[in-house]
């Protein structure tokens, strides 16, 4: 038990220090919140969310795709020491990754070996694979969409009075604050759920809940000591973002997020604010995306499912044989 908390800790950590770019990232590089600032928001509301919004996923990544009877706790060990890892490594790199799609993998690798392919479920798992590839095309296209009304609508008309367009982005960096934290809450969620899940369903929900409570101190913590890194990946090297595209992006994303999260579905918010930005990029004009990034970070997307699956199926041989 107390080696699981602090693995689940460990993994929250990283997570969060990988995910806190999904709320914040578009803050910082839009420039209305300086990085200190934005972590410091960021932390909060990841918090407020992983506290009072994460069960469902909690519930889908604990016990949606293994039986319950399967999930011992040497299982919820490997599992989130195998996406910690993973994301571990990532975070050195600064890429992007998706949490989600570490954990789910992990799930998967210890599943296979473990419970046999039979016992798994898979329609969840299908659920959860259409969520990772749905979700960011649908952050792309709510992206455009929004700023590509909010450009036609008041942008346009204000482009050539630089008084006016100076102050329309002043104006909306306070909107991008205010969506950058609603869009936390639905990170710190998903975010709970990938790092406490798993270990939660087993210990029961009278401990299960002061498991979470420690899951969201220490995504708390890697927030604040490691968050700079993706999230200037995020919010600086994808596209130049302005408050008006950045509020475009983050109100989008978020607003998915909270949604999925809502239903139990593990989305990545990473893949949903990487569409998102990508679809401002695009109103914009598509020179203004950076492609080689984006290659960089859709490739280590695909890497993360047979990695995880790959790392935990083998923790879980290795630590069998030495039993």
């Amino acid at each position: 038990m107390i080696i699981g908390v602090i693995t689940a800790m460990y993994m929250a950590f990283n997570i969060a220090a990988n995910d806190i770019g999904n709320s914040m990232g578009t803050v910082v590089g839009s420039g209305a919140l300086t990085m200190r600032k934005a972590l410091l928001i960021g932390a909060l509301f990841e918090f407020l969310g992983a506290i009072f919004l994460g069960s469902s996923v909690i519930k889908t990544i604990g016990s949606g795709i293994i039986p319950l009877e399967f999930m011992t706790g040497l299982g919820a060990f490997i599992i989130t020491m195998s996406a910690g890892i993973w994301i571990t490594i990532t975070l050195i790199k600064k890429i992007p990754i998706s949490g989600s799609d570490a954990i789910v993998s992990s799930v998967l690798g210890y599943g296979i070996v473990y419970a046999g392919i039979n016992h798994l479920q898979w329609t969840t798992v299908g659920y959860i694979m259409a969520s990772w590839v749905i979700s960011p095309l649908i952050g792309l296209a709510s992206g455009f969409l929004v700023y590509y009304f909010l450009k036609l609508g008041y942008l346009n008309n204000v482009k050539n009075n630089i008084g006016a367009k100076d102050r329309a982005e002043k104006i909306f960096s306070y909107f991008q604050i205010g969506s950058s934290s609603f869009a936390a809450l639905g990170v710190g969620a998903i975010d709970i759920a990938a790092a406490t899940g798993v270990l939660y369903v087993t210990v029961g929900s009278t401990i299960g809940f002061s498991i979470k409570l420690l899951g969201a101190l220490a995504l708390v913590l890697g927030i604040l000591i490691a968050g700079n890194r993706i999230t200037d990946t995020i919010g600086r090297r994808i596209t130049e973002l302005v408050p008006t595209r950045g509020f475009s992006a983050q109100i989008s994303a978020g607003s998915i997020t909270i949604l999925f999260a809502s239903l139990g579905i593990p989305i990545s918010p990473t893949q949903t604010l990487v569409g998102s930005v990508i679809g401002v990029g695009m109103a914009r004009g598509t020179s203004t995306v950076q492609l080689d990034v984006i290659k960089h970070i859709a490739s280590t997307w695909i890497i993360t499912i047979p990695a995880c699956i790959g790392i935990s199926a083998s923790l879980y041989l290795i630590i069998n044989a030495i039993i």
